[in-house]
């Protein structure tokens, strides 16, 4: 009777663990596993999305609105079988990078660019969530490895306990003694030896199945786990490898070269456009670091110096002459490309974040047709305003002379139209004088004499030139200088005092008769700054980005044009002042005015 009643207990105990270890356990990696399986099916469904006219994008998305429902059943399954610690964090961020990934789903219907969004943004969402599913699987397992340790030291306990009443009454229990604890212990040892095989990878484990008994429950359940497990891995790898086919073959179909780096800078794929560009094959370049090909490639450090440009590991080229990539072949022809980094981040709470990097797009166009239209653009410019310089010249003394009382007396009509004539041959060189700067701008002829000079001397020179105005017009000049006078700069002093004449010509320009205009001089630690201010019109909000841009005139007040000048002169000044490391802009708002002003970067030594 003992014994029986000891068998009897330990067998229930087994009996409730195997239960326990089907509802608790199994169920989460059972709703898991599909909830992997509905994700893979989404990227499938994306990835078609991306190929375009070979799918129906109605049917498409009619078919990933199923596959949504799908997946908030069973993660609503996997709260509801809840077991063990960290599982319920876990499932709570699966739930919060599911409403991310739902999210990006929305905006990818309504991105140009759908097949970048997938790959940079879906894709890794994706990748995400079947990271955290596969740690809930993995936590699920060991809880079973742990749930079935308990089982088998309960087993070990029952034999002692069988042994000690076997010893009471080894007569008439001795039978029973030898085959209950085998009966019981057998299929659990084949389960756990299982499981670990499972553990390791190999899904295509398979335990016998008992005719009846709990037993029965759990092999069934662990079969249909294993097989699941297999048909998901088998699933993955296919798939990958579709998607990696086609993201090869439709980068490689690009007339533009492109190039994929990871995080390291190291190239990942690439396609044939820019392994001619670079004169590196595909095979080369695969595996291979920017920094490691930039030793001994031209275009490569381009590229690596852009790429520190875009982390802030180096200072902008204020000056655009990285803005092209020129190639010159063997044959002698010669190309120019545009370049185009896109850096791709990993996201935190849904925001991307730039401590996150996860690599970069590098991608070059073929711009050598518009590098050629550009470069006779400013040849024509060129010739045509030296050209016309001179006769203008002369025109302009002609008529000077024709003024002087001493080569005869004008009456007073003949005066009237000569003055008039000269205004217009006076305005006509400002205009080819604003191109000849400007064709020399975009040659990239802009050479600078730089020399040390004071500050002051800048201001005067440049106010030298106004007196006559000021004093026309009644205009009062304040002056407001805050800087070291010991301080030298190492700049074309020329140019800055043309930059400056430009900006105290439009303040005139502006300024009604009676007015004032603030010039100011100021000093911090990095620059020297120059801002001329007058109290005109100023300028509306959404113009302000515009004054510096070539050939733009902004309307006065009173509807009309500016007719001085060609819109040139602001636009040659940001080149300057640019040219000098420095920057430009302007501060305004409509009826109070505006402020020009520019910076220069400080390199001083005291004047001895």
């Amino acid at each position: 009777m003992a014994l029986a009643i000891a068998a009897s207990y330990y067998m229930e105990r087994l009996g409730t663990g195997a239960r326990q270890i089907l509802k608790e356990n199994y169920q989460s990696v059972k709703a898991s596993e599909d909830l992997i399986i509905t994700l893979a099916k989404t990227d499938q469904i994306m990835s078609k999305v991306c190929l375009g006219k070979n799918y129906n994008q109605v049917i498409l998305f009619e078919i990933l609105e199923g596959q949504k429902r799908v997946f908030e059943h069973n993660i609503n399954s996997c709260f509801a079988n809840i077991s063990e610690p960290g599982e319920s964090e876990i499932l709570q961020q699966i739930e919060t990078e599911w409403e991310d990934y739902k999210n990006s789903i929305l905006e990818f219907e309504f991105q140009p660019e759908r097949a970048d969004y997938y790959f940079s943004v879906l894709q890794r969402q994706n990748e995400i969530i079947r990271d955290y599913l596969t740690t809930l699987i993995e936590l699920n397992h060991a809880a079973i490895n742990r749930k079935e340790a308990a089982q088998s030291e309960l087993y070990f306990q029952a034999r002692i306990w069988v042994f000690v009443f076997l010893i009471m009454a080894l007569v008439i229990t001795g039978v029973t003694i030898v085959f209950v604890p085998r009966r019981v212990a057998t299929p659990i040892l084949q389960l756990a030896d299982k499981i670990n095989q499972v553990a390791k990878g190999r899904y295509d484990q398979r335990v016998p199945v008992p005719k009846q008994g709990e037993m029965r429950r759990v092999a069934n359940a662990f079969n249909s786990m294993s097989a699941r497990l297999l048909e998901f891995e088998q699933l993955n790898v296919s798939e990958i490898k579709a998607q990696k086919r086609r993201i090869e073959t439709i980068i490689k179909s690009l007339r533009d070269g492109l190039i994929i780096l990871d995080e390291q800078r190291r190239i990942i794929l690439t396609n044939g456009s820019a392994s001619i560009l670079l004169n590196i094959s595909e095979a080369e370049l695969i595996g291979q670091t920017m920094e490691d090909l930039a030793t001994d490639h031209p275009v490569i450090r381009n590229l690596l110096r852009s790429l520190n440009t875009s982390e802030g590991k180096a200072v902008p080229d204020r000056r655009g002459k990285d803005k092209f990539i020129k190639v010159e072949y063997e044959n002698g022809q010669v190309e120019f490309y545009s370049k185009e980094i896109i850096n791709v981040y990993g996201k935190t709470q849904g925001k991307p974040d730039p401590n996150k990097s996860l690599g970069y797009i590098v991608m070059l166009k073929d711009v050598t047709d518009f590098k050629t239209s550009d470069d006779a653009k400013t040849n024509f410019l060129a010739v045509v305003s030296h050209e016309l310089k001179t006769p203008l010249s002369s025109m302009n003394m002609s008529l000077m002379l024709l003024k002087d009382k001493r080569l005869g007396q004008l009456n007073e009509e003949q005066a009237k139209i000569a003055t008039n004539m000269r205004a217009d041959v006076q305005r006509l060189i400002k205009m080819v004088s604003e191109l000849t700067d400007l064709s020399k701008v975009e040659a990239g002829n802009v050479n600078l004499e730089l020399e040390k000079v004071l500050p002051g001397d800048i201001v005067e020179a440049s106010l030298r030139t106004f007196d006559t105005e000021f004093h026309q017009k009644d205009i009062r000049l304040l002056k407001s200088f805050e800087f070291n006078q010991a301080l030298q700069l190492f700049v074309d002093p020329e140019k800055l005092a043309w930059v400056l004449n430009n900006f105290i010509s439009n303040a005139l320009r502006y300024t009604p008769k009676g007015g004032e205009i603030d010039l100011q001089v100021y000093q911090n630690e990095r620059h020297l700054e120059f801002a001329v201010r007058d109290y005109g019109e100023g300028i509306d909000q959404e113009q302000q980005h515009k004054v510096f841009q070539r050939f733009v005139q902004l309307r006065k007040k009173n509807g009309k044009k500016n007719k001085e000048g060609l819109g040139l002169g602001l636009a040659i000044s940001k080149e300057v002042i640019e040219e000098h490391g420095g920057e430009i802009g302007v501060e305004s708002e409509v009826g109070k005015g505006s402020r020009f002003f520019f910076r220069i970067p400080l390199e001083t030594e005291p004047v001895h």
